[in-house]
């Protein structure tokens, strides 16, 4: 089997490839390389449309039946990614392990889109390696995926970036920056809104130490917590909508902390419908708060599509020092 090579120099640039999986389409050879693993239709299409308005370059398109033939035989390092919408179950399990096995050998980034019913099996596999996971994603979603994964990715050797001075790739990557801003804006005024990144929230307060004194906390205490929380919406909801209360952060903890007290525990997609905002977001949220060691995932033995979610040592320990602070206060 042939495998896809990248073009090199400012020449090849200026040209175009067919594509090297035989389906005679002209793909362009500027930008970072993509491959796209899709099955044929409307998503797989509307992958190929993303990767154009990013700025990438469509280096190869395959099936998930090639998934395994594949990868091992890539020359290059592209930008992988993957369309699970619609995918049989059966198909995804096979595929799903050897292409994070891959993402965790190369080191590069992915951009998955999936259906809100394959969020477990997919956070079960991916969750854990560079990869942007978008649940429905609309047009503009999957250009800023596609932008911001591609600029993490390193440039390969014969990539036209290693012929560029500093001031010239400045004024290359100044250029791409604002081309994809003009393309959001005008992908937003047509479709929904481009979803926020999220933010590093550190504040200066200083709160007091959890001293837990072999003190109980009680599940019903962090329940009544979020049902308190839950009726601002109720009653604000009006003026600007739920999102104005939105904390998804904070949402997840108080429900994984109340989980942990019941000892029941919390699936992927569980914790999203907790977070109280798109799953993409959550799912962004729960890889961030993983990543700060907030969060522990949990394979479940019945189920090997699925993994729960679980406070760690140290959030837990945390998250019962909050609730003593509290009651301190609301006691006077």
């Amino acid at each position: 089997m042939a495998t896809a090579r990248q073009g090199g120099g400012r020449g090849a640039a200026s040209s175009a490839t067919r594509g090297a999986a035989g389906d005679g389409r002209a793909y362009t050879v500027s930008g970072i390389p993509v491959l796209l693993i899709a099955e044929a239709g409307s998503a797989g299409d509307a992958a190929e449309a993303a990767i154009l308005l990013a700025g990438t370059r469509l280096l190869r398109r395959i099936g998930w039946s090639a998934v395994a033939e594949t990868l091992p035989m890539l020359a290059t390092w592209p930008v992988l990614v993957i369309e699970a919408g619609g995918v049989a179950t059966a198909t995804l399990e096979a595929g799903l392990p050897r292409i994070a096995a891959y993402l965790a050998r190369a080191a590069v980034p992915a951009v998955v889109s999936f259906d809100e019913q394959q969020i477990d099996l997919v956070a079960l596999h991916l969750l854990d390696v560079q990869a942007v996971m978008l649940c429905a994603p609309d047009a503009a979603q999957r250009v800023a995926a596609l932008a911001a994964a591609s600029a993490t990715q390193v440039p390969q050797l014969h990539d036209s970036w290693r012929e560029e001075g500093d001031r010239e790739r400045l004024e290359r990557l100044d250029q791409q920056v604002a081309h994809i801003a003009d393309l959001l804006a005008d992908l937003t005024r047509r479709e929904s809104p481009v979803p926020r990144t999220i933010a590093d929230r550190r504040r200066s307060y200083d709160g007091e130490p959890p001293a837990t004194g072999g003190q109980a906390i009680a599940a019903h205490e962090v329940r009544r917590l979020i049902q308190l929380r839950n009726l601002r919406g109720k009653f604000f909801g009006q003026f600007i909508g739920e999102g104005l209360f939105e904390d998804p952060a904070w949402d997840m903890l108080l429900d994984l902390f109340a989980a942990e007290l019941e000892g029941t525990r919390v699936s992927v997609s569980s914790l999203c419908i907790a977070a109280g905002v798109a799953p993409t977001t959550a799912l962004r949220w729960i890889a961030k708060m993983t990543e700060m060691e907030l969060f522990v995932r949990q394979p479940d033995p019945l189920d090997r599509r699925r993994a729960f979610m679980a406070l760690s040592p140290r959030a837990s320990e945390a998250m019962r020092g909050y609730m003593l602070a509290m009651r301190k206060v609301e006691a006077g």
